[in-house]
């Protein structure tokens, strides 16, 4: 039987009382900023528009201020487009995700690189 080989997995959330933010919604902020709509952003993620709406929802209601501006029909279609409060939010959040990641990745190097694991693995119990 093959090794697994270890690895480190860290998520960033930002929370409140609940979650205000992580992967989840900012996923589907950079879908909504992708595809121009939150439907689209929703299909891209394999999630019913219902949940998104929610997820979005719930969002907006902890952070206090509109996530997404929408733009109802017209000869286009409707659209959405990220709220500036949301672009700030979601680029300091890609920003620290980044961080954290390698600061996790440098720590999981020196704590559990291949000679400190080989040494857990011959010493005795």
């Amino acid at each position: 039987m093959a090794k697994e080989k270890l690895h480190c997995k860290v998520t960033l959330c930002l929370l409140g009382d609940k979650r205000a933010f992580g992967p989840g919604v900012a996923e589907l902020l950079d879908g909504v900023r992708r595809h121009g709509s939150l439907q689209g952003a929703a299909r891209e993620m394999a999630m019913s528009y219902s949940k998104a709406w929610t997820i979005m929802r719930n969002a907006e209601a902890i952070w206090g201020f509109p996530l997404i501006r929408r733009y109802v029909g017209g000869k286009d279609g409707g659209r959405s487009v990220l709220t500036r409060q949301a672009e700030i939010i979601l680029a300091r959040y890609e920003q620290m995700d980044e961080a954290l990641h390698a600061m996790a990745d440098r720590q999981f190097q020196q704590w559990f690189n291949d000679d400190e694991l080989q040494k857990l693995q011959t010493m005795e119990g």
